[in-house]
């Protein structure tokens, strides 16, 4: 099983490797500084081919090795766009508690961005980014990682290990072991994706609660997303620190009020849905 991890890991970084080395070679002959090929680590094209990657990887590993074992990856799940919706609105309500309790704290301070088209062209590429991200991270980690972890050691493993890695994904962001808060929230709000993912019987409700949570940390309430640059949100955060509340240059996910919020959102989303599926959550 940890050999299959590791295959279904190193295929998307050889894909995106790959594709660098191509880059590189096709903008150094057509006579770009080096420094111009350095950017493309930073190039928004690279962050939808890494999504791609991971999508691709998941299936390729679940078509080659998993397709008879009797377990899904959970996108075809019954009222998924129910679901979906519903995880929506829990990402916008638990950012928005993060945040607010941030500034009320005095961690940030707020000013509103005047609305122009840079701050309308933004938001929606906001929607589509994080729409990419979204589906790759819980495609690839709740869906194939957590569910071939369960398939072999049951549920409990499955959450534990699925959020680990899932957080060791992020070690690359800029400020991730800046403080221990980035690692513990990302491990948490990987054990919320996961709780989630087993409760409702798929991955519809994580997915709209990740793409909701990132969205507004970044675009609404312009925080940094998991050390990202900053990008035009509807407002503009000034960090009045210490590092540890306002989360720093990692975003509010590098605060401990974040792992306050995260917490509470594992506890109440348990108890809301340890009804609909709970036979399968005590299973294993």
């Amino acid at each position: 099983m940890a050999g299959k991890i590791i295959l279904s890991g190193l295929m998307p970084l050889m894909v995106i490797i790959i594709a660098g080395i191509i880059y590189s070679i096709v903008a150094v002959a057509s006579g770009d500084s080096l420094d111009d090929v350095s950017a493309v680590e930073g190039a928004r094209w690279t962050l939808y081919l890494q999504a791609a990657a991971f999508i691709g990887s998941a299936f390729a590993m679940y078509a080659w090795f998993e397709r008879k074992q009797g377990w899904s990856l959970g996108l075809k799940q019954k009222h998924g766009g129910a679901y979906a919706v519903q995880g929506i609105f829990a990402g916008i309500l638990l950012m928005s508690l993060s945040a607010v309790l941030i500034w009320a704290a005095g961690g940030i301070s707020w000013q509103s961005t005047a609305w122009d088209q840079t701050l309308i062209r933004s938001l929606l590429e906001g929607i589509v980014l994080f729409t990419c991200v979204a589906l790759s991270e819980e495609i690839f980690t709740r869906g194939y990682i957590q569910g071939l972890i369960k398939h072999h050691y049951g549920t409990p493993a499955a959450i534990i290990v699925s959020s680990i890695i899932f957080a060791l994904m992020h070690s690359m962001n800029p400020n991730m072991y800046e403080t221990p808060f980035p690692f513990i929230n990302i491990c948490l709000a990987g054990i919320l994706f996961s709780v989630a993912r087993e409760l409702t019987g798929g991955l519809w409700w994580p997915i709209g609660l990740h793409l909701s949570w990132n969205y507004f940390q970044g675009y609404i309430y312009g925080f940094q997303v998991s050390g990202t640059d900053q990008v035009p949100a509807v407002l503009q955060v000034t960090d009045n620190g210490p590092i540890q509340l306002s989360g720093g240059e990692f975003g509010a996910e590098g605060s401990y009020i974040a792992s306050l919020v995260l917490v509470l959102g594992i506890i109440v989303i348990y108890y809301l849905y340890r009804g609909k599926n709970k036979t399968n959550f005590l299973k294993h």
